[in-house]
């Protein structure tokens, strides 16, 4: 679980404070994440493999994703969690949707406002952050598609939610 104060929010998403995202969960407070896909240039998405040592284990995950701390702006926790997880600097993050979700993993509810993000690099080369993604892939949106339709446990539950919200978008953009 996450040990940094996290920000909580109300139904429209303004800061009412923060916490850990164990009393969020203990509480049913609202708190924000952020998620981001990243495309190579042959439109490649990176997922990532979330280690055996954070909560929901071993399932596929956006490219990276994680809690708005207390005090930070999504952007800046998305740029964070980009370089922190799969070690991407300097890129233009698209903000493509904002949702409110409430996802059962296990039991465990979590309320969550999220922000979705595209990124766009030239460059296939990434690290992980070992402690917490234990492998790292970059799929082709039909392979892709094709695994979420036929092993959607494979992937978190957020991360399906985000994937239908993605390829809505990268159909759209299609498109224009």
């Amino acid at each position: 679980m996450e040990w940094n104060d996290i920000t909580y929010v109300d139904k429209d998403d303004r800061a009412i404070g923060s916490g850990t995202e164990d009393n969020a969960i203990a509480q049913g407070i609202v708190h924000r994440v952020v998620r981001v896909f990243v495309r190579d240039i042959d439109g490649n998405i990176l997922l990532q493999k979330r280690g055996p040592n954070v909560d929901i284990p071993n399932k596929w995950d956006q490219s990276a994703a994680g809690h708005v701390d207390a005090g930070e702006e999504y952007n800046a926790a998305a740029r964070r969690e980009l370089e922190e997880e799969v070690g991407i600097t300097g890129k233009t993050l698209r903000m493509i949707d904002h949702y409110y979700s409430e996802e059962d993993d296990d039991g465990v509810l979590r309320k969550r406002f999220n922000k979705l993000y595209d990124v766009e690099t030239d460059t296939t080369d990434t690290s992980r952050q070992e402690s917490e993604v234990s492998e790292v892939l970059w799929v082709s949106e039909a392979e892709l598609k094709r695994w979420l339709r036929d092993s959607p446990f494979d992937f978190t539950q957020g991360c399906r939610e985000a994937l239908s919200r993605y390829f809505s978008y990268l159909d759209n953009e299609r498109q224009k």
